[in-house]
């Protein structure tokens, strides 16, 4: 019995199914002696079958380039590189951990916080 070429091959791709998380960086350049002036960079999640995921982070990276005059002088933002390209598989949530925020109120350490009272923003 012949053992077909791609054994696994299934099995690779259904694991590359689903959500991927890609950092990506743009250089924002402004004409004359200045030249770069900053790095912007973005996390992206996105779902794909896995084959194309790179190239859909390519084209999100491209998608947010653009150009403007400021102060008489030409500025651009260019994508620079896909830092990284993470699967994540096929999950029904996921995080992200902002930054810590210090505190500028007063709080005592028995204070007991209702989440469920407070509706939260709509950004959508």
């Amino acid at each position: 019995m012949a053992v077909p070429a791609d054994v696994g091959e299934e099995e690779r791709k259904q694991e590359m199914n689903g959500w991927y998380r890609a950092e990506i960086r743009w250089a924002v350049l402004e004409e004359g002696k200045q030249g770069l002036r900053e790095w912007k960079d973005a996390i992206y999640f996105f779902r794909s079958d896995g084959r194309d995921a790179f190239q859909q982070a390519l084209e999100i990276g491209h998608r947010e380039c653009q150009s403007h005059e400021e102060d008489g002088r030409w500025v651009e933002t260019r994508l620079a590189q896909i830092v990284s390209l993470a699967c994540m598989g096929d999950r029904t949530e996921f995080e992200v951990w902002l930054e810590p925020t210090r505190a500028t109120e007063r709080m005592e350490f028995d204070h007991e916080f209702n989440p469920e009272a407070r509706v939260p923003l709509e950004i959508f």
